[in-house]
């Protein structure tokens, strides 16, 4: 619906023409705010391998988020949008709004035997080797090569005329695979005395890499969302099953088969790990993702973060972009000084990787590492920002790993943000110790939430999101504030309410459950963070 100023309606009224006016605006904008609390429905469309989900953001734009497919075939976050209220459910309607969220590499993998493997990633041990014109045919396939050093190599895949994959063989007799990463020129030699001349040898991810049993999307967790037909539901779930396989075994697997095409991801190709992930969508901009994994055999871990993310996409809509870290100390790198709990301009991608850990000493408390990221893009109004998009990152903190004690006993590192501006968190590291066994089970719940700051104007941020049967809400201020009245969705109404986690600078006003309009809290000085939880 079109939108205009009140004193457009309001001027030369009569005074009861006047309150009849204002009361259908109040009740407009209720509608507007009961959009924001959640309690709309959500909707969803499947444009082939794209899925687009929509829910209310403001009274002018919706927000969708488009899902699609990665690089190993596996389900990947998209772009995340902001159209008009008014815009259709077609697919160049939704995928032409205002980018806010450009994520295409969201998708998280293991950083185990020393690369990054799973979600959009192969193992970095393999090889493109260029060979301009190098002949090679199918029956090449498999067989095995010595570079100018004496290792052995195998041939894995023609890319084209030019160019050739190739693996080492494995230089471990166990599940924990070792290759050799440097191929030594000037050229590869077979047995019977062919070579393979090359005048480059570069890094290649060794892509499909997950071999994938389940991929369904279910309307409220049950009914498959047929391909061309919107709907309209509570949520969205999307499920996945996939194992990601173990290279050694591949390449075993090649060597046994020379002269054969073999599938990457085959079933009798040996995996590493097991992962089931769950991203069930809701109405108020919110992913929760309930990943559970099984170590299939040993292997030593690096870190898994189960979720990371981009940085927001400002582009030339937004002048402001800040980011919030609670529970984090303020530092010095670069010769920059950073404060991520205060707020920090995040418009320039900082120059070096920042690592926030115990031994950084810019954790708050090692015992209860920084948990929710977030992200606010604005505009800039006398001399400060005000936020226009936000967007949340975070853990549970009732549920699985990242519980504070379970997280502080099997991670070192809380997070690092890369010079693309990426930002990498951490639920478990090789402070759990290595080599994790076959059989290790990981369940780490987490979630992404975007929000309309304007919807709480006196906290620097609020938002909610469930976790499980619970609705835990996460708020921050930068002032003090005497009575400020969190909103939740109705459905909150008399549920009990929990402090998870507060500053001792917050107070509780609300009692025991959730009364109509919400949770109020008190911030005395000049920050304050809460965590609730509505059971």
């Amino acid at each position: 619906m079109p939108w205009f100023p009140a004193e457009w309606l309001l001027v030369g009224s009569p005074i009861p023409v006047r309150v009849l006016l204002l009361t259908l605006l109040a009740a407009v904008l209720g509608c507007s705010s009961h959009a924001q609390d959640g309690t709309t429905s959500l909707r969803a469309v499947r444009y082939g391998e794209q899925v687009f989900i929509r829910s209310p953001f403001s009274g002018a734009d919706d927000l969708v988020i488009r899902i699609g497919k990665g690089a190993n075939g596996q389900i990947n976050f998209a772009g995340t949008y902001l159209v008009r209220s008014s815009a259709g459910m077609g697919d160049a309607e939704l995928s032409g709004g205002r980018l806010i969220h450009g994520c295409g590499d969201d998708a998280t993998p293991w950083n185990l035997n020393g690369t990054y493997i799973g979600a959009n990633h192969g193992c970095s041990d393999a090889r493109e080797v260029v060979s301009v014109g190098h002949g090679r045919t199918k029956v090449d396939l498999g067989t095995v090569w010595r570079d100018g050093a004496g290792v052995d190599f195998v041939l894995l895949k023609i890319e084209d005329p030019d160019k050739l994959w190739f693996l080492s063989v494995n230089q471990s007799d166990g599940a924990i695979w070792r290759f050799a990463r440097t191929l030594t020129g000037p050229a590869l030699t077979r047995a019977d005395g062919q070579t393979i001349p090359f005048t480059d040898a570069h890094m290649v991810q060794l892509r499909p890499a997950c071999r994938i049993t389940r991929q369904d999307y279910l309307i409220d967790g049950q009914s498959p969302l047929v391909d061309g037909e919107p709907v309209t539901c509570e949520f969205l779930d999307i499920i996945e099953d996939c194992d990601i396989i173990n290279p050694g075994s591949l390449v075993r697997d090649m060597m046994e088969h020379p002269g054969d095409e073999r599938s990457f991801v085959a079933d009798h190709v040996e995996a590493v790990v097991s992962n089931s992930i769950s991203y069930r969508f809701h109405p108020n901009g919110a992913c929760v993702i309930d990943y559970h994994a099984r170590a299939l055999q040993e292997f030593n871990l690096g870190y898994m973060g189960f979720i990371q993310s981009a940085k927001l996409a400002a582009g030339a809509n937004y002048t402001t972009h800040e980011y919030f870290i609670p529970k984090t100390a303020p530092f010095t790198q670069d010769d920059i000084a950073y404060d991520f709990r205060s707020g920090q301009d995040y418009r320039t991608p900082p120059p070096s990787a920042l690592y926030f850990s115990i031994d950084k000493q810019n954790v708050e408390d090692p015992g209860n590492l920084p948990e929710r990221f977030i992200q606010m893009l604005g505009h800039e109004e006398n001399g400060r920002a005000v936020h226009e998009v936000g967007y949340a990152l975070g853990y549970s903190l009732l549920t699985g790993i990242t519980v504070p004690e379970a997280r502080a006993a099997n991670c070192g590192r809380a997070a690092f943000l890369y010079t693309s501006a990426k930002s990498y968190p951490a639920a478990v590291d090789g402070k759990k110790g290595n080599p994790i066994p076959a059989g290790t089970q990981f369940h780490c719940r987490a979630y992404r939430c975007y929000f309309h700051p304007a919807a709480q104007p006196n906290a620097t941020f609020a938002y909610w999101y469930r976790d499980g049967e619970n609705i835990v809400l996460c708020a921050d201020y930068h002032r003090s504030v005497e009575r400020d009245v969190l909103a939740l969705p109705h459905g909150c109404v008399g549920r009990a309410v929990e402090v998870v986690e507060k500053t001792p600078s917050v107070t509780l006003l609300t009692g025991d459950t959730v009364p109509d309009g919400g949770v109020a809290v008190s911030v005395n000085g000049e920050y304050g963070s809460v965590v609730l939880r509505m059971r």
